[in-house]
């Protein structure tokens, strides 16, 4: 069916002049109070291009923050070793990855755990196997069993050798960034370098609301710039703790933020792929915290994606999935679910997915990613919209039907019935007789048995004999602390 004749649905909220607003008020910032850069290396990027450097503060005019905008693509192609399952974000690509930085691990047989390596090769296992997750990721709960120092290299080699689709990665400083991208050089046998292919994205380089950025994102987004990879800036501003309690303040300040993200970036290799992105929320003013489950996010969520997509023409994502409470249950659901829709209605092109993640991003439930997974399914359904044209319209099968006739036999019917969506894991057909109501955990055990098939079926390794003991014998060489 040709695209004329389908009506998509798209949540919007500003009009054009709103978002101008937003903008002119994040240079007023920028020009008199300014962004903190605690990194020699940015401030003498800073220096060289001849922004004004106070101490550690940088102070951005109109035109500087223009002309960077105008090198930085509306679009990428991240790719994986598996060049079908490569990925042109902000030109119709949509990336739903793993979660980056949870701290333990929830099943249904073990309840929860503090996350280990293996508990991380597992996830990219699953997230391998998924058809709705299209990004994996290094990072799906932390290697509480590994060394700090060593952490990444590991980490690095599970996603290598478990997956081919794209894949995020954690966080990590410029050293270690670099090493992760050494890794990738060997696996993919070519130089990550400006202007050659795509093959990572951290989840975020976020600023330290407010108005701030630490050492350690700094120094990613220089490394990953200077290698041609995609620096995804973010921000987690909490309204109400670290940015102003109403909402379209906190929408100017992290604007005001990212934007210089994105500016270092482009000083660094004008052209490089980058991402406007947000984590900000509502705070939770009853314990003065990082809230994951309020409402608020949503127009957080809608007026960050107009601001990227709209207003400054680049790839754009938001954070989906997460919630406050501790338990799959009914909160756990609508807070996972609105915070979703924001991003796949809103029209971002890409997540910093928090999939199955459950307590406020710290723990990922195996039976929740799948769950989840479904969740993203049904809201790319309602996102994808209905067909208008004249045959859908379907003027001669009702005619033929006639009045008080039946559609169910109806060659029509039975032509197009499966094209509808359908779950997987939960449940349109049991009854009462042969589900009992007090069985609330029937839709988990599908989802557990699930993500049990899927670690049964996976390869032990991905990845060729010399390959993989490359990676080893890199592993050894920076093993040290």
């Amino acid at each position: 069916m040709s695209d004329n004749f389908m009506r998509s649905i798209k949540l919007s909220m500003f009009e054009d002049s709103d978002l101008q607003r937003i903008h002119d008020y994040s240079m007023k910032i920028l020009a008199e109070n300014g962004i903190r850069f605690p990194d020699e290396t940015a401030l003498k990027i800073f220096k060289d291009h001849g922004f004004r450097v106070d101490g550690e503060q940088v102070y951005f005019t109109e035109s500087q923050v223009r002309n960077a905008l105008e090198t930085a693509p509306s679009h990428f192609v991240i790719r994986g070793s598996n060049s079908a399952r490569n990925l042109d974000l902000g030109n119709g690509g949509y990336g739903v990855p793993g979660p980056i930085g949870p701290v333990n691990i929830m099943t249904l047989d073990e309840g929860i755990r503090k996350g280990m390596l293996k508990d991380v090769e597992n996830l990219c296992k699953i997230y391998q196997a998924s058809d709705v997750i299209t990004m994996n990721t290094n990072n799906g709960v932390e290697a509480n069993d590994v060394p700090v120092h060593i952490r990444h290299l590991e980490i690095m080699k599970a996603v290598l050798k478990h997956t081919d689709k794209p894949f995020y990665t954690e966080l990590f400083d410029y050293k270690k960034m670099n090493e992760a991208m050494d890794m990738i050089e060997i696996v993919m046998g070519e130089k990550l370098e400006p202007g050659g292919n795509i093959y990572l994205a951290p989840g975020s380089c976020p600023s330290l609301s407010p108005l701030a950025w630490s050492k350690d994102c700094l120094g990613n987004i220089i490394a990953l710039a200077e290698r041609g990879q995609v620096v995804t800036t973010g921000t987690a501003t909490s309204a109400g703790v670290t940015g102003p309690i109403r909402l379209f303040g906190t929408l100017v300040l992290q604007n005001a933020e990212v934007l210089t993200g994105i500016v270092l970036a482009q000083l660094v290799n004008p052209g490089n792929p980058v991402g406007y992105g947000t984590g900000a929320v509502p705070g939770n003013m009853r314990g003065a915290k990082y809230c994951c489950g309020s409402p608020g996010r949503v127009a957080l969520q809608l007026g960050f994606i107009e601001m990227g997509k709209r207003f400054y023409n680049l790839p754009t994502r938001s954070i989906p999935f997460s919630t406050d409470s501790l338990n799959n249950d009914y909160q756990c659901g609508l807070e996972s679910y609105e915070g979703t829709i924001g991003n796949t209605l809103g029209g971002a092109d890409y997540m910093l997915s928090e999939i199955g993640t459950v307590d406020g991003l710290m723990t990922t439930s195996f039976e929740k990613t799948i769950l989840d997974e479904e969740m993203v399914s049904r809201l790319l359904s309602i996102r994808d919209g209905i067909d208008i044209s004249e045959d859908a319209a379907s003027l001669e099968v009702i005619m033929e039907v006639g009045s008080n006739g039946e559609f169910l036999t109806s060659d029509d019917t039975l032509d197009y019935m499966y094209d509808a969506w359908y779950p997987k894991y939960t449940d349109w057909n049991s009854t009462y007789e042969t589900r009992p109501a007090e069985d609330y955990e029937y839709v988990l055990r599908r989802a557990n048995e699930e993500w049990k098939r899927r670690l049964a079926e996976a390869p032990e390794s991905m990845l060729d004999k010399a390959a993989e003991e490359a990676l080893d014998a890199y592993i050894r060489q920076h093993s040290h602390g």
